[in-house]
């Protein structure tokens, strides 16, 4: 398969350099030499607080589905399955 660049001319030169220089601006601010996202102790925080919305969400749903099932749906126990229809 061919490979392909980007013609850039003048004006896309100075846009891709303006790019890297922002691009390296935010690393540089915002990530540890690994590429992870630099939180200053406040990942553990915001970690903690997502957490305990997404098992409160996660158990107000859980609760509406029981609900729900119980109300409207019943359980069917399964018939054997009948071997001579496979046969044919």
């Amino acid at each position: 398969m061919a490979e392909y660049k980007l013609k850039t001319g003048k004006t896309g030169k100075a846009v891709v350099d303006g790019y890297k220089k922002v691009e390296n601006a935010f690393t540089g601010k915002f990530l540890d030499e690994e590429g992870n996202l630099k939180t200053g102790g406040v990942a553990e925080k915001v970690t903690g607080a997502y957490q305990t919305i997404e098992d409160t969400v996660v158990g107000a749903y859980k609760k509406v589905e029981t609900a729900f099932v119980d109300r409207f749906l019943e359980k069917v126990e399964e018939e054997p399955a009948d071997s001579s229809k496979d046969e044919q």
